[in-house]
C-alpha cells in the first residue's frame, strides 16, 4: 500500500513538473523587432512650447500585434528628445523617443523603437486637423525626405522620419493634436512579465 501511495505522489509531482514550463511561457507576452503597436497621441505637440525632456503618452488601440487583447488598455510612454521652434531660414522640428510600454494590469517593458507614423484623426482641432495624410515615402519636404506628409492648418507640410517630425515652412511652428493616430515599430525584440494588478 505504502508503495502504490509513494507512486501516486511521485506522478502527481511529475505531472505538475510537466506544466509548469507552460504556466511559466502564459506569464510573459513576447514582441518581436519589427512589431508594429498602433496608438493614439494622449497630448498634443507643438514646436513652438515644447521642451526637451517632456513626457508623452499614447494609448495602445486595435488592431494589436497578433490580435492579442492583452493590450487592450496598454500605455507607450516616451520624452521629446529634440525641438527646433521656426524661424528665419529654420525649419521647425521636433523628435519624440517611445521608451516604456505598460500592459493594463501594470506589466511594464523598456521598449526600443521609433515612431513611423503620426496622422489626426479626421475631425479632430487643431492646426493638423485637416491632415492629407499619404505614405509618401521619397518626396521631398525642403532639403528633407518624409515618410509620412500632411499639410497644417497654416499651410505648411510635415513630414516624418523616425520619429522626427519636420516642417517645411521655415516661418511656421507645427502642432499635433492629442487623439493624433500613430504607429511606433520596435527595432528590438521584448519580453514583458505579467504581474499581478497595481492599485
Amino acid at each position: 500500500m505504502r508503495i502504490w501511495k509513494r507512486l501516486g505522489a511521485l506522478a502527481m509531482v511529475a505531472a505538475f513538473a510537466g506544466t509548469a514550463p507552460i504556466a511559466t511561457a502564459a506569464e510573459s507576452i513576447t514582441l518581436y523587432n519589427g512589431s508594429v503597436l498602433n496608438a493614439r497621441l494622449n497630448q498634443g505637440l507643438d514646436t513652438g512650447s515644447a521642451h526637451v525632456g517632456d513626457v508623452f503618452t499614447m494609448t495602445v488601440v486595435p488592431p494589436y500585434p497578433s490580435g492579442n487583447p492583452e493590450f487592450q488598455g496598454a500605455t507607450i510612454r516616451g520624452v521629446v528628445t529634440k525641438v527646433r521652434p521656426a524661424g528665419q531660414g529654420r525649419n521647425p522640428e521636433i523628435v519624440i523617443v517611445p521608451q516604456y510600454l505598460r500592459l493594463y494590469g501594470g506589466s511594464t517593458a523598456n521598449i526600443e523603437g521609433s515612431v513611423t507614423s503620426i496622422a489626426a484623426n479626421k475631425g479632430t482641432a487643431g492646426t493638423a486637423g485637416k491632415a492629407a495624410i499619404g505614405a509618401l515615402a521619397g518626396m521631398l519636404i525642403g532639403n528633407a525626405i518624409g515618410q509620412t506628409i500632411f499639410h497644417t492648418g497654416g499651410g505648411g507640410a510635415v513630414g516624418l522620419i523616425g520619429g522626427a517630425m519636420l516642417g517645411a515652412n521655415n516661418k511656421t511652428n507645427f502642432s499635433i493634436p492629442p487623439g493624433a493616430n500613430a504607429t511606433v515599430q520596435l527595432s528590438q525584440t521584448v519580453t514583458i512579465r505579467r504581474q499581478a494588478s497595481q492599485p
